[in-house]
């Protein structure tokens, strides 16, 4: 089968190869794909002339429907399976943001570009998907001319459409619409009009076969009357249609995973994290961790708040991340005169990956967190979260005092609350042979994105 990936961000577009989250996910899903046989193309847009420096033109190309210049298809021998999307109205400082923090005015323009142009690179080559994946806003229009100005080109393929966070929702002027290709009867609200202007995500959302959300309660919010985004009307369409369904990402579990001989009992796992923390710390003592984005809604100031009382309490902070933030300059003053109670780590997989392993359980405080997969990071460490009950965590962890536990959830962030929640977990690290168990549960559990590529696919009747 082919499938070809529109994403706004992958690791081909870093020269680095490191990528952002978004563009990380969408590469260990295009890998997954792959290692089930499928033939994999991801298409991505050029946002720098510096990230397509070694990558050879293919071909230049436009779409007769967009009003703009030809646009040019380049590849690498580095990435085999990516077709990076170059125009220079593609190029900017930031991607989606002018120096004033507003969207670009043109964005319905850039990104029809970019979808149009993925979709040609096909056809001209007779390469002919059987499904497209849309992943964000940015892929919304790509969607839209997979289903009406270039489906039979393309051989109506099935097409798929996931967003992360519906407050990002690619808004620009009605204006536009004749220079993407739009007639009168895409300006209404049934389509792509939401008060008065374009609306991309609604793109995807209304031409896709199918969407996916990044978890149940995530869903279940969206439908809810003020937490939609003003999209509520249309979540509701499609569940009544059966036409969107939550699916958590998954994680490179590769990457995040302990050792296979830790996995054969939970005193197995116990005394490898237990060589983890003494390696990490030079202490035996209780390892919580906090590495959530030093951001409001991550709750670094739930964190900060109870911080007089954690160091009061008998367990270790270790705090990942925030580099140039208020919060981390403020906790770099408390470890001055905490040093053995608060340890500071930089930002970086490798790094989290060995306070995870050393940790024993991850502090997770989010007031907003559609499809955040920390917590499954952590958990392939057999390492449990405290996680306040939303979005992914609250689908995906068992919380105590469930039957097969593997982590804890709570329903209010008021800190007396989070307190008691804390204090609870240090308490239950006292009864080794539960949390052992716990925490073996916990690493056991399947994230891959294998099992997520098969989600998709069945999702399409594959």
């Amino acid at each position: 089968m082919r499938i070809l990936l529109l994403t706004p961000e992958h690791p081909s577009q870093d020269p680095s190869g490191r990528g952002s989250p978004v563009g990380r996910d969408v590469d260990g899903l295009a890998n997954a794909y792959m290692a089930r046989g499928h033939d994999v193309r991801i298409a991505v847009p050029c946002y720098r002339s510096n990230s397509s420096q070694g990558w050879t033109r293919v071909s230049s190309l436009r779409a007769s429907f967009l009003k703009t210049s030809e646009s040019e298809i380049r590849v690498h021998s580095q990435w085999p399976s990516v077709r990076m999307v170059c125009h220079p109205l593609l190029e900017r400082p930031h991607p989606y943001l002018d120096e004033n923090g507003w969207d670009h005015s043109d964005n319905a323009l850039r990104f029809a570009i970019y979808g149009a142009s993925a979709l040609l690179d096909c056809a001209t080559e007779g390469w002919m998907p059987d499904v497209i994946h849309g992943h964000e806003w940015q892929s919304g229009l790509g969607i839209l001319y997979a289903s009406h100005h270039l489906a039979d080109l393309l051989g109506c393929p099935k097409l798929l459409f996931t967003f992360q966070d519906a407050a990002f929702q690619g808004l620009s002027d009605s204006s536009w619409a004749g220079a993407i290709g739009l007639g009168p009867e895409w300006l209404t609200a049934e389509r792509l009009e939401f008060w008065g202007r374009l609306n991309l995500l609604k793109a995807g959302l209304v031409c896709a076969h199918h969407c996916t959300t990044p978890s149940k309660h995530y869903l279940e919010a969206l439908l809810a009357d003020h937490h939609g985004y003003g999209l509520e009307g249309l979540f509701r369409t499609l569940t009544n249609a059966r036409r969107v369904t939550p699916v958590t990402p998954g994680v490179d579990v590769d990457f995040w995973k302990v050792p296979e001989q830790s996995r054969e009992s939970p005193d197995a796992l116990l005394a490898w994290k237990q060589e983890c923390k003494i390696e990490l710390t030079g202490s035996e003592g209780p390892l919580l961790v906090f590495a959530s984005a030093f951001r409001p809604g991550k709750g670094i100031d739930h964190v900060l708040t109870l911080l007089p009382d954690i160091l009061k309490m008998d367990v270790r902070v270790g705090m990942v991340g925030g580099q140039g933030t208020e919060a981390r300059r403020h906790l770099e003053a408390v470890a001055g005169a905490h040093p053995h109670k608060i340890l500071l780590f930089q930002k970086g997989d490798d790094t989290l990956k060995q306070v995870l392993s050393a940790a024993d359980f991850l502090l997770l405080p989010v007031t907003h967190q559609p499809g955040g997969v920390l917590y499954a990071r952590s958990m392939a460490m057999g390492t449990p979260a405290l996680a306040h009950r939303m979005g992914a965590v609250a689908d995906q962890v068992v919380p105590c005092p469930k039957p097969h536990c593997d982590g804890y959830l709570f329903d209010d962030l008021a800190p007396d609350v989070l307190l008691k929640q804390l204090r609870k977990v240090v308490h239950h690290l006292e009864n080794r042979a539960e949390w052992g168990e716990m925490c073996l549960r916990a690493a056991e559990r399947d994230f891959s994105w294998d099992r997520i590529a098969r989600i998709y696919l069945e999702i399409l009747g594959f």
